[in-house]
């Protein structure tokens, strides 16, 4: 009798799929993987916000060994850092440093690792790292959070570049091959609808959501106070303080989505692939153990939007509220003349975009109208791709030189307009006869 009554009062809450049913061998485990894929004081937020997501997950029951966490390790010891050993979220948040398992660092952030840790390439990965791998089946779930910069069609890794295409592929092989049941991708980074616009299928058993739509900048957040930096990204910081303060057995992938929507107010938050899988609860994929934390202090969305910066201009501002805050004269006059080189490199990202354009399509009158951002669907993936590299290789390397990022979509562009790849690289060739540059950012 008691068991009837106690199953009468739970039916109306499993029909809602608010009270997962008890676990099965046929459920499988849950896996994670967090990228991030920068480096540098000025890129704070993104190995900021991975490390947030360690502490997330970790309390909320899933163990060291089903998590991968890729970053370079140079913030918490920085010499930038005033808190050394010590990374915040938030600024009245706890260090988020502590503890967080260091898998693969500096060079070891790389595209083709991640690739071999999706795929559990525990012999490709023999000596790198900790060699930590995903070894999921097919009733598996994988969560997967990556921020860093990107620009259509791309994400950054420190030192190349993820093409969305071949994470696609990479997805759709891992599907075929049974490594998982459900995958889950949040992903941080400028244009990263782009990465899944038109590439997963309703079926792909992939469901993703992307901090901007596949045609804008995403934000940074946080940006005042002593660090002289950004301590998260606006959809990193939203989507997260949203699930600590909420039981994850209960709350609905759909009901994170829309309040991460609703915080991340100044790009579009934007859902891709399965959307149905939006109705299981969050702790199907982060974790069912309720920690029951609340973040250090909710903001409101107009505090969050004061406090935001488009990604790619955190260097400057980061300068110049140091200049503003500069107490002598010999201070005023260094961080002046940082301001003017970076503006310098900035200038010369853009006049360089140019000659490319004007090499390739032969006329001048053209280069105004292949600069300008258009919001076409990426068609031209293999010349798209090889002029990305080229760039990359030849002239800026993107992962170091984030304002250069801004000018990609002229390479886009120029291969959508049908001109060939092979022109597009040479011309970088006969632009870019300086070394490339790791630092126009």
């Amino acid at each position: 009798m008691k068991f009837a009554a106690a199953l009468m009062l739970m039916l109306p809450l499993i029909a809602s799929g608010r009270v997962p049913l008890a676990k099965t061998e046929e459920e499988g485990d849950i896996w994670v993987v967090l990228v991030a894929g920068s480096d540098g004081w000025y890129n704070y937020r993104h190995q900021s916000d991975i490390c947030h997501a360690y502490q997330l997950l970790s309390a909320n029951g899933i163990p060291d060994d089903h998590i991968v966490v890729m970053m370079v390790d140079d913030i918490a010891n920085n010499r930038q850092n005033p808190y050394p050993g010590k990374i915040i979220n938030h600024p009245t948040g706890d260090d988020v440093y502590a503890g967080v398992p260091k898998d693969y660092t500096g060079r070891e952030v790389t595209v083709e690792n991640f690739f071999k840790v999706l795929r559990g390439d525990s012999k490709g990965l023999a000596g790198v790292g900790s060699g930590k791998v995903i070894n999921s089946g097919p009733n598996d779930r994988i969560f997967i959070n990556m921020d860093d910069h990107g620009s259509p069609g791309l994400f950054c890794f420190p030192y190349e570049n993820m093409m969305a295409n071949d994470f696609a592929n990479l997805v759709m092989e891992l599907k075929e091959n049974n490594k998982f049941k459900e995958m889950l991708v949040y992903m941080e980074s400028c244009y990263s609808g782009s990465m899944f616009q038109d590439l997963f299928p309703e079926d792909s058993g992939m469901y993703a959501l992307s901090a901007a739509s596949p045609y804008e900048s995403s934000w940074a957040a946080y940006c005042s106070g002593p660090l002289n930096t950004c301590l998260g990204d606006l959809f990193s910081v939203s989507w997260m303080e949203d699930v600590e303060s909420k039981d994850p057995n209960s709350e609905l992938l759909k009901e994170n989505f829309k309040i991460t929507r609703d915080l991340t107010s100044l790009s579009d938050v934007m859902q891709w692939g399965q959307t149905s899988i939006e109705n299981e609860v969050v702790a199907a994929f982060m974790g069912g153990k309720n920690s029951n934390t609340s973040p250090a202090k909710k903001y409101s969305v107009e505090e969050r939007k004061a406090s935001a910066i488009p990604s790619q201009d955190v260097p400057l501002v980061s300068l110049q509220n140091r200049l503003k805050a500069a107490k002598t004269l010999e201070e005023k006059a260094h961080l002046e003349s940082e301001i003017t080189a970076l503006e310098n490199r900035r200038s010369l990202v853009k006049r360089v975009m140019e000659k490319i354009a004007v090499k390739v399509s032969g006329d001048e009158k053209l280069v105004s109208d292949l600069m300008t951002e258009k919001q076409e669907k990426i068609t031209a993936w293999d010349c798209y791709g090889k002029a990305v590299d080229a760039f990359h290789k030849n002239c800026f390397t993107l992962g170091q030189s984030t304002f250069a990022l801004t000018v990609v979509p002229t390479l886009l562009n120029m291969c959508q307009a049908g001109y060939s790849s092979d022109a597009i690289v040479e011309a970088t060739k006969n632009v870019c006869v300086f070394p490339t540059m790791h630092n126009a950012y």
